[in-house]
């Protein structure tokens, strides 16, 4: 029955995106039909992307996502008990430079985000973690809508978790995933991710044996 919770909440948020899949499309300005008439940029080209759709983005192009996942513990690094967390993120990021690796199989972006997540544990006692945390991504151009990454993340926390795992509020959070977004329209992404949080003091506190999760992630990925 434990693990019937989590999941259940878990499905229960994935019903909250929907809407924002539905409706992506009536996000997006009006275009003005004579501004369409004199348009000459090719199909598929925006102010995203350095030519068509998942050829790689254009310098400076931002995101801004909202995601929520289900992190489940796993007893690993001394970790004493499991904690199931479902972790609620808001995210912005920005592309660093243009592609890089043009033309080769790794050709792509990179990307740096801020990101504030709220994690409540599922499993028992309902204790809490916040979260902010500077990311770097690589976003891979593989000329098609569908856009894989890699993410790592370093930040700090607070949590209400503590023996025989955690000794006090402050830790330190590491994160890493692995994902990918799918492009429904040129600017707005659905994604999906594998995704590891680490939350440890680095022996600022005692106990020190860490929390640790490991679990999918889903979330809305706008670009502009």
């Amino acid at each position: 029955m434990k693990m019937l919770q989590p999941i259940s909440v878990f499905i229960v948020c994935l019903f909250l995106l929907l809407p924002f899949l539905v409706h992506a499309e009536d996000l997006e300005p009006a275009a003005d039909s004579a501004l369409i008439a004199v348009d000459s940029s090719p199909p598929g080209v925006t102010d995203i992307w350095s030519g068509a759709v998942g050829h790689g983005f254009r310098a400076g192009t931002q995101t801004f996502r909202l995601g929520v996942g289900m992190g489940y513990g796993i007893k690993i690094f001394g970790a004493q008990e499991r904690h199931d967390l479902l972790p609620m993120t808001v995210s912005y990021g920005r592309m660093v430079g243009d592609v890089v690796g043009v033309g080769q199989w790794y050709g792509g972006n990179f990307e740096v985000r801020g990101e504030v997540f709220l994690a409540p544990q599922v499993n028992s006692d309902g204790y809490w973690t916040v979260g902010l945390t500077p990311h770097l991504r690589y976003n891979f151009a593989t000329g098609t809508r569908w856009i894989p990454y890699v993410d790592i993340g370093i930040g700090i926390a607070f949590t209400e978790i503590r023996a025989p795992d955690l000794g006090a509020s402050f830790q330190f959070n590491e994160q890493a995933a692995v994902g990918v977004n799918y492009f429904f329209t040129d600017d707005v992404a659905v994604n999906f991710e594998i995704h590891f949080l680490h939350l440890s003091s680095a022996g600022l506190s005692k106990p020190n044996q860490g929390v640790n999760t490991l679990g999918p992630c889903i979330g809305v990925n706008w670009f502009f």
